[in-house]
C-alpha cells in the first residue's frame, strides 16, 4: 500500500465524466472518499427518471488501476475497469444503515480488490462476500456482466493513450447461483435467471438455482467442494501450480472415501471398476489411479464433490466434516490449510509467497494423502462417537 493512491489524469477523469453523464445520465450526487490509500474510488449516483425508473450507481476511479490481466488476455484489452449496480427508485441511497448502504460498500470493495489481491475482474468473474451482505438479504455474491443498462456504447470507453476502460455491472447472487455458475459457467447461469432476475437489485427476489437440478447426480445446492474455486484462484492471482493441484484435496477426500465403503449407489454403478482399483492397490500407491484426472475429465462429475456420491453414512459424515465450516475444529477444508501450514511453517505458510494458498503447493504424493487421510479418519472417530454413536 502507498498513501499516494492511483487516479486518472485530469483528462482521463474528464473523459471518463463525460461517458458517465453520456451514456448512464447525469449525476446529481458523488459519493467522495476521505481516505485512498490506493485508488480513489468514488461513486456516481444518478437519480432515476421517467425512462430509467432506478437509481445508477457507478465507480469513478477503479480504472485507474490497470490490473495484473494474464498475458495471454493481453488483445482484450481488460487492464481497465469500472464497474456499476442498479437499485430501486425507493432505495434509501443515502443512509448509512448496511440495509442500504452495502451495494456502495460492494462497489467500493469491488474496485480495490484488483489492487489488494494484485488480480484481474472481468465479465463472468463471480465474487463471494462469504456471508450475507446485510441482514435483510440472503445475497452474499457477485457476477460481473456487460451492462444492462444504459445506450448502446455504454460498456467501453477509450481513453486518449489508447487503453480502453471497460464497465461491467454487478449483479449480487444467493449462494445456490454462484455454486451453479462455478459448475457451469457464466453464460449457463444468466440463462436460468433470465425469466425471473432483474438486473435491478430486490433484496428478496427469487433465487435462480434453488431447485435447478444438474444431471443424474445431484442438485446444484448440495456442492461439497468445486475445483472450479480453486481453479479461479490459481488463474486470477497467476499461481506456479499444475492447474491439476485445483483437484488435490478432492481427489484425497474421494479417496479415503472410497477405501472406507462409503461410496453411494449411484457412484457405485458408474464407477465401480475406479473403487476397485482403489481398494486393490491400497498397498501399491505407485499403482494408485489419480482421482484427480477423473474429477477433471468425467463430464457428469463436473469437477465437483456432491453428498449423492456417497452412502447414507457418507451423507451424514460429509454434512457434519464437509460442511459449512461453523466449527472449524471438525472441517476438512480447514485440515487441508492446517495440513499445509505444519508441511511449510507458520512463517512461510503466511509468506507472500504462496498468496493465502499455501494448500496448492503442497506436493502431490503418498505422504500427502496419508497425512490428511489420518486427520479424516481421526475426525471420522470423533464423528462416530459423538454425533453418529
Amino acid at each position: 500500500m502507498t498513501d499516494t493512491p492511483e487516479v486518472y489524469t485530469a483528462e482521463e477523469m474528464e473523459i471518463v465524466e463525460n461517458h458517465i453523464e453520456k451514456y448512464y445520465g447525469k449525476f446529481d450526487k458523488v459519493f467522495h472518499e476521505i481516505y485512498s490509500p490506493d485508488i480513489h474510488v468514488d461513486v456516481c449516483v444518478i437519480p432515476p427518471t421517467k425512462k430509467r425508473n432506478y437509481y445508477t450507481l457507478v465507480t469513478m476511479g477503479m480504472g485507474a488501476h490497470r490490473m495484473n490481466v494474464p498475458k495471454e488476455l493481453a488483445e482484450y484489452r481488460l487492464e481497465r475497469a469500472e464497474v456499476m449496480i442498479a437499485l430501486p427508485p425507493d432505495w434509501r441511497v443515502y443512509e448509512e444503515d448496511e440495509r442500504w448502504y452495502w451495494p456502495i460498500r460492494l462497489l467500493k470493495s469491488i474496485a480495490r480488490l484488483p489492487v489488494e489481491s494484485n488480480t484481474w475482474l472481468a465479465w463472468g468473474h463471480t465474487v463471494d462476500n462469504g456471508e450475507a451482505y446485510a441482514n435483510n438479504t440472503a445475497l452474499c455474491g457477485t457476477v460481473l456482466i456487460d451492462p444492462e443498462i444504459g445506450k448502446e456504447g455504454c460498456g467501453l470507453l477509450t481513453l486518449p493513450n489508447g487503453e480502453d476502460v471497460n464497465f461491467y455491472q454487478l449483479i449480487p447472487l444467493y449462494r445456490e447461483e454462484m455454486e451453479y455458475k462455478i459448475a457451469n459457467d457464466t453464460d449457463s447461469l444468466l440463462d436460468i435467471m433470465t425469466d425471473t432476475v432483474s438486473y435491478i437489485v430486490n433484496v428478496d427476489r427469487v433465487n435462480a438455482a434453488e431447485s435447478c437440478i444438474e444431471g443424474e447426480i445431484g442438485l446444484c445446492s448440495i456442492t461439497m467442494d468445486d475445483a472450479f474455486y480453486h481453479l479461479e484462484s490459481i488463474r486470477e492471482k497467476n499461481l506456479p501450480v499444475d492447474e491439476i493441484t485445483a483437484y488435490n484435496h478432492l481427489a484425497i477426500y474421494l479417496r479415503w472415501s472410497m477405501e472406507h465403503d462409503l461410496m453411494g449407489d449411484m457412484f457405485k454403478e458408474k464407477y465401480s471398476d475406479v473403487i476397485a482399483e482403489v481398494k486393490a492397490n491400497i498397498d501399491s500407491p505407485e499403482k494408485m489411479p489419480d482421482l484427480r484426472v477423473l474429477l477433471r475429465d468425467k463430464e457428469d462429475l463436473k469437477c465437483r464433490l456432491l453428498l449423492p456420491y456417497f452412502n447414507d453414512e457418507g451423507m451424514e459424515f460429509s454434512e457434519w466434516y464437509y460442511g459449512d465450516g461453523k466449527d472449524d475444529s471438525h472441517y476438512f477444508p480447514c485440515d487441508v490449510d492446517r495440513y499445509a501450514e505444519k508441511y511449510f511453517g507458520t512463517e512461510r505458510y503466511n509468506s507472500e509467497e504462496f498468496q493465502d494458498e499455501a494448500y496448492l503447493f503442497v506436493p502431490w504424493n503418498e505422504e500427502y494423502y496419508q497425512g490428511m487421510a489420518k486427520m479424516i479418519e481421526k475426525n471420522y472417530g470423533k464423528w462416530k462417537k459423538t454425533v453418529k454413536k
